[in-house]
Parts: structure tokens; sequence; C-alpha cells
């Protein structure tokens, strides 16, 4: 039987998929929301006589110090502040919160499997750094330029014929007529920039466009890859980020991947320090492969809900629970995603309703 503590946020429904999966084979998983503390979480150490321990108490939460195989840390959020403390104490509060739980994260289970690492998830995170390495690892990549600087963005701009793609550093979210509004990957020129101090104080990510043929999701479970062909330039939506389309609209299959990208893959996780991770990859018409990021916790059971016959959530129980068995293979019976979707609705609808769940990126 395998252990799973899962740290997450109540609206990630992979985290209840899993949960109801392993435990219908006999595994056991709790799962911890990190925003609920400190309004409705708390944490306790204990630390005498070269003893450690740790205990968190919250709704549907009653966790102490024991012995899990595996910690899949699943984009937790940051403690949450709720609204009743006096404005010029909040700055304090926050930073007090979060060094605690910075802390937190890196002193229980010192001797347990995490996917990912906290300071390899953390490093992850940052695409400047995650393209460099894949530049290291010898995996192309677009032309690019990170600035805010006005001048050297419009000389880029020009300099690659008006063809560029921007990106955010970190994802972007804001309400409009109450509908939450995401950014994605898009199309920019020149009369499309602000004026030179708003676009002083916003530093992008500017790429050159690289034509496409097809995109790649790439989903690693430490040595095995599921890599699907996305036909994002058969739906107008999806031409310049598949992400702008519904998925369900979008044309899916699974394909191999060339030796040298598979070997480049693994070195840059390998150098990231990360088991798990979903790549993004431009194939353009003349099959050259373009690397884009890699997200160490990038969303993954989408493929299988639009394309059942990609298995997803199978082969990511069998990575859980083989994890820490180096000489013996543990698999699951069959596991589907739709055998599990009442449920997991059920869990969502739960988890939302009871745990602190803020709108937008925390």
């Amino acid at each position: 039987m395998t252990k799973l503590l899962i740290a997450s946020r109540p609206d990630d429904t992979h985290a209840h998929f899993v949960k109801l999966a392993m435990e219908k084979y006999g595994h056991s998983v709790d799962i911890l929301y990190p925003a609920d503390f400190p309004s409705q979480l708390t944490h306790s150490l204990y630390i005498k006589n070269n003893k450690f321990s740790w205990q968190a108490d919250g709704k549907d939460c009653e966790l102490q110090q024991t012995d899990y195989d595996v910690v899949w840390y699943r984009r937790p959020l940051k403690p949450f502040i709720p609204n009743y403390i006096h404005p010029d104490d909040l700055y304090n509060v926050k930073k007090e919160n979060n060094l605690f739980a910075q802390n937190l994260w890196r002193v229980i289970f010192p001797n347990t499997v995490w996917i990912n690492p906290v300071n390899a998830s953390i490093n992850t995170n940052c695409k400047l750094l995650q393209l460099k390495i894949a530049d290291n690892c010898q995996l192309k990549i677009p032309n690019t330029l990170i600035s805010n600087d006005p001048t050297e963005i419009k000389f880029f701009i020009v300099a690659n014929e008006a063809k560029v793609i921007y990106k955010t550093i970190h994802p972007m979210a804001w309400y409009e007529d109450n509908c939450l509004s995401l950014t994605y990957a898009d199309d920019i020129a020149i009369t499309d920039l602000p004026s030179d101090p708003i676009l002083q104080v916003t530093p992008g990510i500017y790429q050159r466009k690289i034509p496409k043929d097809h995109e790649l999701r790439i989903t690693y479970m430490g040595d095995r890859y599921i890599a699907v062909k996305i036909d994002s330039q058969a739906h107008e939506l999806a031409k310049a980020d598949w992400r702008y389309a519904p998925t369900k609209q979008l044309s899916l299959e699974q394909v191999s991947l060339p030796k040298s990208i598979d070997q480049a893959c693994r070195e840059m996780m390998q150098k990231l320090g990360i088991v798990f991770g979903c790549f993004d990859f431009i194939v353009t018409p003349d099959g050259e492969y373009y690397f884009l990021e890699v997200n160490e916790q990038g969303q993954f059971l989408w493929i299988e809900d639009v394309n059942p016959d990609i298995k997803l959530l199978q082969p990511f129980i069998e990575f859980v629970t083989n994890i820490n068995h180096s000489n013996k293979i543990i698999r699951p019976m069959h596991v589907a995603l739709s055998d599990f979707n009442m449920q997991a609705q059920h869990c969502l609808k739960h988890a939302i309703e009871n745990h602190i769940n803020p709108p937008l990126y925390n």
C-alpha cells in the first residue's frame, strides 16, 4: 500500500481524481489545502531531544508526522490572510505566514519522495532558467528577448519582421464582466505596445514566431512519457496558443518522440531536479522541434477527458505507487478517468464549499 499526501487547492480536479482512484485500489491518500492556513488550518512543529514532529488540524484534516511514501506538491497556494487584519499589520502578517509556510515544506518529510521537490519546483517555475537550461540541453528554442527596455523590445520586433509572440513571465488573471480572463501567448506588433513608461514597468518574454505544423504536450512521469500531438492549426482559436480553444474541440493523437528529443527532455528534468513535468513543443512543417516551456505541475488529465483512448490517470497512479519501489512493480487494476467523474465532481464541490480557494493566483 502506498501512502500519499497531496498539497493542493480545492478546485484542483487532479487531486480529487487521483485520491479516488488510489483509494479504490487500497492505497491511502490525504489532501492538505495550504491556503486554509492560518484562519482554518493550524500547524504545530515540535523539536525536542533530537526528535521532530508535526501536526496539522483543520476542516477535513487531522494530520500528523507519519511515514508517507510520497508527497505530491500539487500547486499548493500561499497562506490566505483573512480580511479582519488591520491594514497597518497586513504586510508583517503576510510576511510571517509566508515565511512559515516556506519553512514548513522544507523540513517535513525529509526522507519522503516528492513530486516534485520544493526547491526543484521553485527553480522549474522560473521561465528564464528553463530557457537557459533547454538551450544547454541542445533543445531548439525560438529567438528570445526577455526585457522591460522599450527600445530593445521595439528593435526586437522590427528585427524579427513583426513575427513575434509575447508571453508573460507569470500567468496573469483578472475579472472582466464577472468572467475570469487569463493571459496566454499571443502575436504582438509595435502598434500593440503600451506607452514606454507602462512597457518599462511590465517586463515580458518576446519570442520569434515559429511556423507550426502542430504542437506537442509531453507528460513525463519518471522514466515514462506520454506525447500527444495537438492539431492546433486546424482550429482558428488555437493557432497562436492551443489553450485559447475549448479542449473538447481539439484533435489529440498519441505519438512517439525522436530519441534526441526524449533524451534532451530527460537531461533537462535531471538538471532541474524534477521527476514529473509537462513539456510544450512546436513542431514545424519541416519537422523541427522547438521547446516552449515545461510546467512541473502541468494539467494532464484533460487529455484523457478529450480522448479516452489516451490513458493518463492509470499511468500516473502506476508512477506514484511504483516510485518508492525500485525492485518491485506494483500496478493497480484498470483505471479510467470516466470511472470517477461523478465522485470527483462531488468531492470538488465539497472542497470548494469548505476550504479557502482564492479566486485569483495567490
